[in-house]
């Protein structure tokens, strides 16, 4: 107890006053003694100029602690989002019928594939309101139905009883149409259809398609259903090596000069509808007040495809059964006694390319009438139509053991390609894959001329030249 006591009493000796020391010591005496502990050396006197030098201590005032920012409150974890109901999983469709599709079974309103509304009473069909009576339902002859006139031809059932109609012109060209798919009109298929129909900007006072007086702004009449297609040069590209590949697989070597006289359109040519004769006098006329303009290089008028095809075969027979009937019921071609002279012979040339081009000079050689202004096709001191006339231009032929289904190819790309010109060599060689796209730009007119079948060729060359009145309008 003294010694610690003691060292206590030494340690802050030299710190305190004599009368503050011998206080702080009898403090710590009682404390010591009433306690029953050690007493705690007496607090150092601290000197404000200068701090304790005694090793091993420290008598300086701690330092104020530094008053931090306020942390930031942390926000509350945000409520997990609710997890969605899972679907309801689709019934299975209900598999196809195996019923004939009568007359019966097509009565009432359905929806098809492309947007359009359709209405079945009898015989006939009315699209979004308007009866289509050019095409009505065509039978078989077991009471079975064939097609909606020229327009679709029936293939038959699909799951969920829907039917598919092909879009041909005739049940041999139609394995690779474009389906058209016909639903029943059920009151959740046509709100389905009225959503589509606002998705497409048929809605307020377009909703009415017979309110318009717009022809071809009534839904499924403008390919509603249709996507935007992008240009896509590897398609171009692979497109145009098709072209190529066929027509060197069946070509004859080099060009050829065939009078016009000699061809008619193959039966492939645009969807088998022929050629229209409203086209093929609008390209006499230029003939006539203009003046032919022959090829020259990659600029002119589009080389000929023609097919060297026999009187005899089935696609050469098929060609001339076609084209006579369309004779039949168009007297706006050249007359029918011009193309029996070629077909009493054992060899024709049927288009697959160019096909109104031929028929506008057989025009000029059997000096027939304008259909729009009677004045006569007269070749006159024209030079170079007299020739194309009498002799023909330079055209590539092939094979006349080409399928039916090349042929559609050909015949298609020839007219969607219309805008990739073609490299003729000297020795008549023509490179089509490596050709170079024009980016010039032409009138819509010569554009959709291309693609168009004849009965729609028809209505856009009344259109391009102010026709109103004439009696092929409607046909």
């Amino acid at each position: 107890f003294c010694s610690r006591l003691t060292s206590g009493a030494l340690l802050g000796r030299g710190l305190w006053s004599d009368g503050a020391w011998a206080f702080c010591l009898m403090g710590a005496i009682a404390s010591c003694i009433c306690g029953g502990s050690s007493p705690a050396p007496p607090p150092a006197k601290t000197d404000a100029s200068a701090g304790c030098s005694t090793a091993g201590y420290d008598w300086s005032p701690p330092a104020e602690e530094t008053k931090s920012a306020p942390a930031a409150p942390v926000p509350a974890p945000a409520a997990p989002a609710p997890e969605p109901e899972p679907e309801k999983p689709k019934p299975p469709p209900k598999p196809a019928p195996t019923t004939p599709i009568t007359l019966e079974t097509l009565q009432g309103e359905w929806v098809n594939s492309m947007g359009a509304k359709i209405k079945v009473t009898g015989t006939e069909v009315a699209l979004n309101g308007l009866v289509m009576k050019m095409h009505p339902l065509t039978l078989n002859e077991d009471g079975s139905v064939s097609s909606v006139g020229r327009l679709w031809q029936l293939r038959g059932w699909l799951e969920d009883e829907r039917v598919e109609f092909k879009e041909a012109p005739s049940k041999e060209v139609m394995e690779f149409a474009r389906s058209v798919i016909w639903t029943k009109a059920t009151e959740e298929r046509m709100e389905e259809w009225t959503q589509q129909m606002k998705g497409l900007g048929y809605s307020g006072s377009a909703s009415n398609p017979l309110s318009r007086g717009i022809e071809g702004c009534c839904p499924g009449t403008s390919d509603a259903a249709a996507r935007i297609v992008k240009d896509d040069v590897d398609r171009d590209k692979a497109e145009l090596k098709l072209l190529n590949d066929l027509i060197i697989k069946y070509r004859l070597p080099g060009l050829r000069k065939v009078p016009p006289r000699l061809v008619i359109p193959d039966f492939s040519n645009r969807g088998h509808t022929g050629l229209s004769v409203e086209h093929v006098h609008y390209l006499a006329t230029s003939f006539r007040d203009k003046g032919f303009q022959t090829r020259k290089g990659d600029q002119g008028h589009d080389i000929p495809v023609l097919v060297q095809e026999s009187t005899t075969s089935d696609l050469g027979r098929k060609s001339i059964e076609n084209w006579r009937a369309k004779l039949q019921e168009e007297t706006g071609f050249p007359p029918k006694e011009h193309y029996e002279r070629t077909f009493a012979g054992q060899e024709i040339y049927t288009s697959l390319g160019n096909g109104h081009f031929n028929q506008a000079l057989n025009l000029f050689a059997n000096e027939c009438s304008s259909i729009y202004n009677g004045k006569k096709y007269l070749i006159g001191n024209d030079r170079n139509l007299r020739e194309a006339v009498e002799t023909g231009v330079s055209a590539i032929i092939v094979r006349g053991e080409i399928t039916l289904k090349d042929r559609e190819i050909i015949s298609k790309l020839l007219n969607s390609k219309r805008e990739y010109k073609w490299k003729v060599a000297a020795d008549g060689t023509v490179d089509i894959a490596d050709s170079t796209e024009d980016h010039k730009t032409c009138k819509q007119f010569e554009a959709l001329s291309k693609v168009l079948d004849a009965v729609e060729l028809n209505c856009l060359v009344r259109s391009e030249l102010g026709i109103t009145d004439s009696h092929r309008i409607g046909q």
